[in-house]
């Protein structure tokens, strides 16, 4: 049956705040993955495919091989917090749904996830990928990139 969703009562506000969020984390998930393709060319073609949990770990595998820059600094800085972004991520869109004690439906990852706990990730998540992206059309604009790694995972895992 078509508007099947409509049975869900679940609010619009914190539909789109769950929509917004999702998509600042895209944006910031992109950010790294465009950034691991300028470190290394051909990082895309890889990358494209892995959860964000295995994109962080490439991305910060890729860092570790640049040389040593106030830049490369800034880039590691923000892999360990897109990093810590990834686990807010999870704990939203794996999130159980709730009743919330006034009857609102809601998520729950260790405590109910309100529209402001929402939006704040919203905004780390930008804040995070604002600062990727000034990197990745700033520094990385000019790298010339690492050279292909030998072996079966050129990013490196953990």
């Amino acid at each position: 049956m078509n508007d099947d969703r409509k049975r869900v009562p679940l609010a619009s506000g914190y539909a789109f705040a769950l929509g917004t969020v999702t998509y600042c984390f895209a944006r910031c998930e992109w950010d790294v993955v465009w950034c691991c393709e300028r470190i290394q060319p051909g990082a895309l073609r890889r990358m494209a495919q892995l959860r964000a949990g295995a994109i962080a770990i490439r991305f910060e595998n890729l860092i570790k091989r640049m040389p040593s820059s106030p830049e490369r600094q800034e880039l590691q800085t923000l892999a360990g917090r897109f990093t810590q972004l990834v686990k807010i991520r999870n704990g939203i869109l794996h999130g159980k749904p709730c009743t919330a004690p006034r009857g609102e439906q809601r998520l729950s990852s260790g405590a109910i996830l309100e529209v402001a706990d929402l939006e704040r990730s919203a905004d780390d998540f930008t804040e995070c990928s604002s600062g990727l992206n000034s990197l990745l059309h700033g520094f990385l604009s000019t790298f010339a990139g690492l050279p292909p790694q030998a072996g079966p995972n050129p990013a490196g895992t953990r």
